[in-house]
């Protein structure tokens, strides 16, 4: 694994509770929604800018990104 793989994955697990708290959700719903709109993959496509953005402007991110493919946080 590679130190940019340990890196991500690091900020991928940093977000899971950040994420729950802010949307509300079980980790079980959290799951489900990064499996169903692959969210994991885009946080790693996002990683460098996610570097330089706060919490709460990757909560957004993620949020716009999971409504750009019909879906709700909600």
């Amino acid at each position: 694994m590679s130190m940019r793989d340990k890196e991500v994955l690091n900020m991928q697990l940093v977000l899971i509770p950040v994420l729950a708290e802010a949307w509300k959700k079980t980790y079980s719903e959290l799951s489900d929604l990064f499996k169903k709109y692959d969210v994991l993959s885009y946080i790693d496509v996002c990683y460098e800018n996610y570097n330089s953005t706060g919490n709460q402007g990757i909560i957004d991110d993620l949020e716009e990104y999971i409504e750009m493919q019909g879906g709700s946080v909600n």
